[in-house]
């Protein structure tokens, strides 16, 4: 690795885990706010990567263990001034980059009701990846705007 690719040590390799339940999205939402603000990113990076995360959390849990037990695992790290977020599940592969866009322009009442979530991810984030390994889905969210060491503006 790169000096550039090295993680910075405020944030590197924070996980929470938790139990594939909406009844743990709090805690979720709460751990990407403590962290994005510990690696110094600025309140509309935190806002942004905190519902980014918490409507891909709600898309595995809902939509890929379907109420099966499983675990969702979020992984924080810092690179550079990017904070960089995966999320990690064992739910049957699914890759959101291959979801088309949703058509926004058409009137609400024709439009089927959710399926926006992976949608706002894209816009609240500077890039959506998606890997399935042998330990299942991983989806990284990538935001800019930290603060450089010793301050300043994103």
């Amino acid at each position: 690795m790169s000096e550039l690719e090295q993680p910075d040590p405020v944030a590197a390799g924070s996980v929470l885990r938790i139990p594939a339940t909406v009844n743990h999205l709090a805690t979720v939402r709460s751990f990407i706010r403590h962290e994005a603000q510990r690696a110094g990113a600025d309140p509309r990076a935190v806002a942004d990567i905190v519902q980014a995360v918490d409507e891909s959390v709600t898309n595995a849990i809902l939509h890929g263990y379907r109420g099966s037990d499983g675990t969702v695992e979020v992984e924080v790290d810092r690179f550079g001034s990017s904070l960089i977020v995966r999320l990690r599940d064992q739910a049957p592969p699914f890759d959101p980059t291959q979801l088309r866009a949703p058509d926004i322009t058409s009137s609400l009442d024709k439009r089927p009701l959710g399926g926006l979530g992976v949608f706002l991810t894209r816009e609240l984030v500077d890039a959506v990846t998606y890997q399935h390994t042998k330990e299942g889905n991983e989806l990284t969210l990538v935001k800019e705007c930290i603060s450089p060491p010793g301050g300043g503006k994103c």
